[in-house]
């Protein structure tokens, strides 16, 4: 890109981003209070910080980034400290050769490219991106890059007193801050701290897929764990079982609630974090992605006025959310709603909501008795683990009350052999239950990137499918180097797939007389069930989700 000595107006004006009005009055205001003209156009509303981060690198010939979806190494980002780089808005992202890759704002700071020179002893490639990118990309990699000085090979497992200490100065202390605030910036579901021979990995996953973070040093393991291990209230010296706990925290401003796990392994404990926001916005039967006749169909279910309705699927694919958006439909003054859960994921206003505890015999089953004797209209029973849980909810929806609750099975009609497993009696299941809503969770493609895609055979070859298991010749894919909107993966939030088995006299007989679910499967069919994968081809064809992701997601 030839260099260009057009002055930056020039350039904005040539483009059509601003009319020689606009130019003319930021000039004056330049004049007047100073800074430089970018600042002041964007501080106007007269057009945007990457409109003027791209005409720079264009004005300056140099390589415009976009931080958002730039893979910054973390390496890089620590020669500079967090002070140098706030003050001077810039910060290294990379390695390319013998040069460190500088991002800034200002290409033109002569001063901060000899002090990345000096600091790193490389020469210094220079690059534009916008001034909230650069203070984003501080905030993520520098801060946590800090995080690791001071953090010695004296750490090690007999060594735990100094990371019991809550004080922001402690480095350990501050590298599992900034894990968690960044795991909150980023969206994540949970956290998996994962340690190896070598290093610990971290891993955030984000909308249902793992993304590795960083390796931390083998040298803070037992700094890393012991500090997590007593924020979630654990017993610290117990590391040959696995432990539960929770941790209750602000972050940003939001209340952050975590559930913490642990498990041995030869290395060390390994550690899983799910994170709960309490403050995300409750999502309603419209939102979670039903089609219009599975709307109508779950609130045909939910105006009975008592039986039991069940959400089935694997751990992580919205069944919660799900219940969350049927109690949101059902909740108004002249119904009591009592919820059991575990935790109590998301405050609704106007329920009487329950966590069980089973340290104090809180368990679900328990709990459920109890609730059963406070009047309730509707009962929400967050899991149904165990037969003596199944056979409490399922009486309680014969006698009453409508229940709703949640069963780990791959499809709708499995839900009713593992009630039979679970020892409740057939007459009594198929008596009571309303229907099953089987669910999974694909990632909406981003709607700023996405691409036109052909199901060509040989596109469908590639991916193992016959054109006659694609109702649809064509949809939309993800894009390969996705953009800012959706930090460069081509997906952007995920909507759930659904199948919706409604209780009839056929399936009420193939149930009694305790017929296998392939059976069970082929009646709800043929009574007009929509399986899983064809909803979510209905999904592909609207270009909400891929063809690729629906098949990573259902077999």
């Amino acid at each position: 890109m030839p260099y260009t000595r057009d002055r930056l107006g020039e350039l904005l004006l040539r483009a059509g981003v601003i009319t020689e009005e606009q130019l003319l009055e930021a000039l004056e205001r330049q004049e007047l209070k100073g800074g430089k003209l970018g600042q002041v156009l964007v501080a106007h509303g007269i057009t945007d910080e990457d409109t003027i981060a791209r005409t720079l690198a264009e004005q300056k010939a140099l390589e415009f980034v976009s931080l958002v979806s730039y893979p910054v190494s973390r390496s890089a980002a620590a020669l500079v400290p967090e002070r140098v780089a706030r003050r001077r808005l810039v910060i290294p992202i990379d390695f390319r050769d013998e040069y460190i890759v500088l991002a800034m704002a200002d290409p033109l700071d002569v001063e901060s490219i000899d002090d990345v020179r000096l600091r790193s002893g490389r020469p210094v490639l220079p690059v534009v991106a916008t001034p909230s990118h650069i203070r984003a990309a501080i905030e993520k990699f520098i801060t946590s890059a800090d995080a690791f000085e001071g953090l010695v090979d004296s750490v090690d497992e007999e060594v735990d007193a100094q990371v019991i200490v809550g004080d922001e100065d402690v480095p350990i202390v501050r590298l599992v801050n900034q894990l968690i605030r960044e795991a909150v910036l980023d969206g994540a579901s949970d956290i998996h701290i994962e340690p190896g021979q070598h290093s610990v990995r971290v891993r955030f996953r984000v909308d249902g897929v793992l993304h590795e973070i960083m390796q931390v040093p083998s040298s803070a393991r037992a700094g890393l764990i012991s500090r997590l291990k007593v924020m979630a209230d654990m017993d610290i010296a117990e590391r040959r079982r696995p432990q539960d706990g929770r941790i209750g925290l602000m972050v940003n401003d939001r209340a952050i609630d975590m559930r913490v796990a642990t498990l041995p392994t030869p290395y060390g404990e390994n550690i899983v974090i799910r994170i709960l926001n309490h403050e995300a916005q409750q999502q309603t039967l419209a939102d979670i992605g039903l089609s219009e006749d599975h709307q109508a169909l779950i609130k045909r279910f939910l105006s009975r006025p008592y039986g039991e309705i069940l959400v089935s699927g694997p751990t992580g694919s919205g069944k919660s959310t799900t219940l969350y958006a049927a109690l949101l439909h059902l909740n108004d003054p002249s119904r009591k709603i009592i919820t059991i859960e575990d935790p109590i994921e998301v405050q609704v206003p106007g329920v009487t909501q329950m966590a069980v505890n089973p340290h104090i015999g809180l368990s679900f089953a328990h709990l459920l008795r109890t609730v059963l004797r406070s009047d309730p209209d509707i009962v929400m029973v967050g899991e149904i683990r165990d037969a003596e849980t199944a056979q409490i909810a399922t009486r309680a929806a014969l006698t009453g009350h409508l229940v709703l609750s949640s069963i780990h099975t791959n499809d709708a009609p499995s839900a009713l052999t593992r009630l039979s497993d679970m020892e409740v009696a057939p007459f009594i299941a198929s008596s009571a239950l309303i229907g099953v809503v089987a669910q999974r969770l694909v990632r909406r493609l981003c709607l700023s990137c996405r691409v036109r895609a052909r199901f060509t055979k040989s596109f469908l070859a590639e991916r193992g499918c016959a054109p006659e298991d694609v109702a649809c010749s064509s949809g939309y894919a993800a894009s390969a180097s996705g953009c800012d909107d959706c930090h460069g993966t081509g997906y952007k939030g995920r909507v759930g797939v659904f199948e919706i088995m409604a209780m009839d006299e056929e399936l009420e007989r193939l149930f009694l007389a305790e017929s296998p679910s392939e059976e069970i499967r082929a009646a709800a069919l043929a009574g007009g069930m929509r399986a899983l994968r064809d909803d979510a081809m209905d999904k592909v064809a609207a270009g909400v989700t891929s063809l690729d992701e629906v098949l990573r997601v259902i077999a």
